[in-house]
């Protein structure tokens, strides 16, 4: 008995560093305040502060000592490295994503499933003069939040889906997205239809969006399309999307590179 509720204490213990890790990394750039953290882990001060000082002893977070503000450590950057070469889908997607941006003169994202988040990772414009530039490289959403989010919560078991949605819903405050309900129909309409159709991330802008796949079967991440609504009626969102549909199938036959290897063709 007593193994048992220390292995359950040691599997909350991960899952709130884990928590913790996730909203620095929402907030790589400009750095988390503990407010910030706090809100977005529902832990309370004294937690958040007691695992901080561990994952900043361990090197997994940082703490700039002129803003207070916390950043991920240098050993996320070297952990990431090493997991580089099997989920390298930045490599791979680099040439799809310029393809698919020359023939649709749209604004075209990649992204990489990173827990329940979606991590933009490759952005490239079209040609088109208006852009739709609705996240930016760097960024990360909930699954879920855009068409790419939608589409990889669509790849998945329904039963894990609908967990990683039950468990973004307190984030989804402030992104512009719709209700909880309507957010799943649209899931459930990506996995009919095989791709996923967002009008509602960013006024005017429509995005297409499908699931990538590692050589395991597993998620990897997104493709996805953007433009102004005008850009995309009924009729060419079905070639758009078999556009990405092909270019993420190329991807997901494509051997994995080496590292420091060449890209792979995409």
């Amino acid at each position: 008995m007593g193994s048992e509720a220390g292995d359950a204490a040691g599997v909350q213990s991960i899952r709130r560093a884990a928590a913790v890790l996730r909203a620095l990394a929402q907030r790589a750039q400009s750095g988390a305040r503990m407010v910030d953290i706090t809100r977005e882990t529902r832990l309370n001060h004294a937690t958040a502060h007691r695992i901080l000082q561990g994952l900043i002893v361990e090197g997994l977070a940082s703490q700039n000592p002129a803003t207070r503000r916390y950043h991920l450590g240098a050993t996320i950057f070297e952990l990431g490295l090493l997991a580089e070469p099997r989920l390298a889908l930045s490599e791979m997607a680099g040439q799809a994503v310029e393809f698919l941006a020359e023939r649709t003169g749209d604004t075209v994202f990649a992204a990489v499933r990173a827990g329940s988040d979606a991590l933009c990772i490759k952005r490239q414009a079209g040609s088109f003069p208006i852009k739709a530039f609705t996240i930016d490289v760097g960024a990360r959403l909930p699954l879920g939040v855009g068409a790419g989010g939608l589409a990889m919560l669509a790849a998945l078991p329904e039963e894990e889906a609908r967990s990683i949605m039950d468990d973004n819903i307190p984030r989804l405050d402030g992104l512009g997205t719709l209700p909880p309900g309507d957010l799943w129909r649209l899931v459930e309409e990506a996995r009919g239809r095989g791709y996923a159709v967002n009008v509602n991330r960013a006024p005017g802008v429509v995005a297409i969006g499908v699931a990538v796949h590692n050589l395991d079967g597993g998620l990897a991440g997104s493709l996805s399309v953007a433009a102004i609504e005008s850009r995309l009626p009924p009729e060419r969102v079905e070639q758009v999307a078999r556009l990405l549909r092909a270019e993420a199938r190329k991807i997901e036959k494509s051997p994995q590179p080496s590292k420091g290897g060449p890209a792979a063709a995409s």
